[in-house]
């Protein structure tokens, strides 16, 4: 908890928390965590100032004031914060519903089954887990207040097990999407959904960042971890920061225990949606030939082996040889070798360090395009 005394001070210089645009030669309008409040706020001397209340309470702090010692009193902890956050946010995740028609929905009774989406676009736009959606259909998005709009699948990639929705309706209010690389293990994240019932629409819970770039088996892209609870039908909703901000998508299509949750990253996130605008589907990279990792990879231990080529051949690839280094990024594992060509490669030739007998070398390998 943090309380501080400023005597009598009446306006803050906005640096950080906002952002601020200036509309017009006499005003400003003051975004907190990309949210807009209602302020009088000024320029003067090249310097923006605003409120100290209306940006205290926008990051949900309290705020009193002391008029025999004249001071104000900002206090502020994650029990006036979380609130505040889960409030904003909740606007933006919806409950996606339809008729069940095969295994692997994210919840199911014996006629509908049942998830989560998160907005991301004003125009109608969510992204859910492509599981979700997979085997539903007359897919009908809820919100919050109850209100629904039928709905149409726009994209689905069931690899990253991400879909995107579209619904007709405007207005929207998109989730902001935050930096992956930025989280911290140990920082607070949120969990909203639709946990186990659609009753349960947009209800809360919360953990911390338990692990990030987790590999688990089966799973082609790394996970983030955390211990926010989450449940069947939290599938395809946000897990957020404290800014409020989408840092992963809650995927109950991963391997499940006790205690711990998964998501798909905020980063992996914005890589699969960048495909689904540019190609309509995501192009996976395929060098040819099957790996095998190490024993030390294949239990979750640290190791320094690379990836031998179980079968096949593709230029400068064959069986036997040894993968260490895919675009110059280390290779340990299957993961690593999938992270590496998701945050490498574009188009063209690959560059792969192998080594072959007691020589390494750098040798430029075709790949072929696989969804």
């Amino acid at each position: 908890m943090v309380k501080t005394a400023l005597k009598a001070l009446l306006a803050v210089t906005i640096c950080v928390t906002c952002s601020v645009v200036v509309l017009a030669a006499d005003g400003v309008s003051v975004f907190v965590n990309d949210r807009p409040i209602s302020a009088d706020a000024f320029i003067q001397d090249d310097s923006t100032y605003v409120p100290l209340r209306a940006v205290s309470e926008a990051l949900g702090a309290k705020v009193e004031w002391d008029g025999s010692t004249r001071s104000v009193y900002i206090e502020t902890s994650e029990e006036t914060v979380v609130p505040n956050i889960i409030e904003q946010v909740s606007s933006s995740v919806v409950a996606v519903v339809g008729n069940y028609v095969g295994a692997g929905a994210a919840s199911y009774s014996e006629y509908y089954s049942f998830g989560t989406g998160v907005i991301i676009k004003s125009g109608g736009v969510i992204l859910t887990n492509a599981h979700v959606v997979r085997d539903m259909e007359n897919l009908t998005v809820i919100f919050k207040n109850g209100e629904s709009y039928s709905g149409i699948v726009q994209y689905r990639d069931d690899v990253s097990d991400i879909a995107v929705v579209k619904i007709d309706k405007l207005g929207l209010t998109p989730i902001a999407i935050g930096s992956y690389d930025d989280l911290r293990v140990g920082e607070t994240v949120i969990a909203i959904g639709t946990p186990l019932s659609l009753t349960m629409r947009n209800t809360a819970t919360k953990g911390i960042v338990s692990g990030k770039d987790v590999s688990v088996p089966g799973e082609h892209f790394a996970f983030l971890q955390s211990d926010a609870a989450t449940n069947q039908g939290n599938s395809g909703g946000p897990l957020i920061n404290l800014k409020g901000e989408l840092v992963g998508i809650n995927s109950m299509g991963v391997q499940n225990a006790d205690g711990v949750s998964w998501a798909i990253p905020s980063d992996t996130v914005q890589y699969v949606l960048k495909q689904f605008e540019t190609n309509g589907k995501v192009n996976y990279p395929d060098l040819g030939v099957t790996f095998e990792q190490s024993w030390e990879a294949n239990i979750g231990l640290p190791t320094t082996k690379g990836l031998s080529v179980k079968s096949g051949a593709n230029g400068g690839l064959a069986q036997g040889d040894v993968v260490t280094q895919i675009n110059g990024i280390l290779v340990h594992s299957f993961t690593e070798l999938h992270e590496a060509l998701k945050d490498t490669y574009t188009a063209g030739d690959i560059s792969v360090t192998r080594i072959r007998g007691d020589a390494e070398e750098v040798v430029q390998v075709t790949p072929s395009l696989k969804n």
